[in-house]
């Protein structure tokens, strides 16, 4: 039995303040690249739904119902298969919070990474130490939560939001040759810099840019974004996590659940694959259902 993992008081009250297939027969001869998504379907308490089939779920593409090709379940980690490894890269926020939570964001990525298979492929990356890759062994990984210090950075509003989109695009893109299909950012910090909306009509060009930037990369290396927050979250919408296919999850207590809840979508997923009827350069939105039990609920991308 895990004991509760003892949170900050203190940063509670400051939270406050595609890879492509192969042709098929049935391709067309314009037809545009194979896509896959995976994706998570859970029941009212969060718990993975398996046995699943393929005509349980039907999926829209620019609003347009598409033909589901290929479908898979994945279960796992299996200890003794290494290609069941998950891949898992904390992204803590050296800026949103305060010196007084760092203890707290340095309880929370010890647990996730203690609570991790010995097989998993960890990382930490500290959003503002560029030094860092999301790579290395359990040695580094612990280092670098050790160096962690909250507020370390400081907020400049529209300029950091597009630094920790930036930092999401670049992480995205170099764990994207990695083995596992589902990948997992776990932004451990503030709702302001771990769960970021979607831009409005009134929001700058860069921020937009950015923040599909962010989405795209994720949704060509099959990285959703979760975040981890010790404290109160306010209810957002159309945010990072949400759209990349992770969620936001949060405790004021223990947050021992919450990590043991992310590395198990790491490891328990669907990957179904269609041949999308627009190829444009415009961003695509996907809309993933499920016929299953009564208060199941699907995470996937939202974005392509």
């Amino acid at each position: 039995m895990t004991r509760p993992l003892p949170m900050v008081f203190l940063l509670a009250a400051a939270l406050l303040s595609v890879p492509i297939a192969g042709p098929t027969a049935q391709q067309p001869a314009a037809q545009a690249d194979f896509v896959e998504i995976d994706l998570v379907v859970v029941d009212a308490k969060g718990r993975s739904i398996h046995g699943l089939r393929k005509e349980d779920f039907s999926v829209k593409d620019s609003g347009k119902t598409i033909e589901v090709e290929t479908f898979s379940e994945v279960t796992g980690p299996n200890p003794d298969d290494p290609d069941s490894a998950r891949t898992v890269v904390m992204l803590l926020d050296d800026t949103g919070i305060p010196a007084t939570g760092t203890q707290a964001i340095q309880l929370v990525a010890r647990a996730l990474l203690a609570r991790a298979a010995p097989i998993d492929e960890v990382a930490v990356v500290r959003l503002h130490r560029r030094e860092d890759e999301p790579f290395g062994d359990r040695i580094a990984s612990n280092a670098r939560i050790q160096d962690y210090r909250g507020g370390s950075s400081p907020y400049a509003s529209w300029s950091t939001i597009r630094e920790v989109l930036e930092r999401i695009a670049e992480i995205s893109r170099l764990i994207s040759s990695n083995t596992a299909k589902r990948k997992i950012i776990a932004c451990i910090g503030s709702p302001l810099i771990c769960d970021i909306p979607e831009p409005t009509y009134s929001a700058p060009r860069q921020f937009e840019r950015a923040w599909l930037g962010a989405a795209a990369e994720a949704a060509l290396a099959n990285v959703a974004v979760y975040s981890l927050i010790p404290g109160a979250v306010p209810l957002r919408a159309a945010a990072v996590a949400e759209a990349t296919g992770g969620e936001v999850l949060n405790s004021t207590y223990d947050m021992g659940p919450p990590i043991d809840r992310l590395l198990q979508d790491a490891s328990n997923y669907y990957v179904l694959g269609y041949w999308p009827a627009d190829d444009s350069a415009a961003p695509h939105r996907v809309e993933v259902k499920v016929r299953a039990a009564k208060g199941a609920k699907v995470h996937a991308r939202r974005l392509r």
